[in-house]
């Protein structure tokens, strides 16, 4: 399978990454799951996102099918984690999605590659992320691409718990 173009998202696409996000929030509601809703991720988050040249996004056919946010901030209750890897600097993976008309396809694989290779090239030591518990799609992709989980966090509003993974990176490409 020939890899998708990734690269930073540029401002003008603001509104189809939104209409990306529109259809997945329909999706995971209509499968039970209040990950995201019409507060988060919202346009501000996503259009800092861009400013900050943060947000990736993986195209296909000439249309955005994924979508992902690289950088340091990490969860104020990542505190309370045991990471395995405490020296940093560590990589943070957010807003990880992809189009609905585009599952299936290994998009969410190859953004994830992406931010291996982009946090291997970059320095960092460690990658971390959360998801879901209702997430069960991304749950099983994560453990199967090295990733460990460390515990799991909370945030308000949300009713079910948010497992945390950690992927030590050793500068070699694996």
């Amino acid at each position: 399978m020939n890899p998708n173009e990734i690269r930073r998202a540029q401002s003008d696409e603001t509104g189809e990454i939104m209409d990306l996000i529109a259809k997945c929030v329909q999706v995971m509601q209509a499968g039970g799951s209040d990950q995201w809703d019409d507060s988060y991720p919202n346009r501000e988050i996503i259009t800092a996102d861009i400013e900050q040249g943060t947000l990736f996004v993986c195209i296909d056919n000439e249309a955005i099918a994924g979508i992902i946010v690289l950088d340091e901030n990490q969860a104020e209750q990542y505190g309370a984690i045991e990471w395995q890897q405490q020296q940093g600097p560590h990589l943070v993976m957010h807003r990880l999605a992809v189009h609905p008309e585009f599952q299936g396809k290994g998009i969410a694989r190859q953004l994830i590659a992406f931010a291996e290779e982009y946090a291997r090239r970059s320095g960092y030591s460690s990658i971390r992320m959360d998801t879901y518990a209702k997430n069960e799609r991304v749950l099983k992709i994560y453990p199967s691409l090295g990733y460990v989980q460390r515990g799991e966090i909370y945030f308000p509003g949300r009713t079910a718990a948010f497992p945390v993974f950690e992927k030590i990176l050793n500068g070699i490409s694996e």
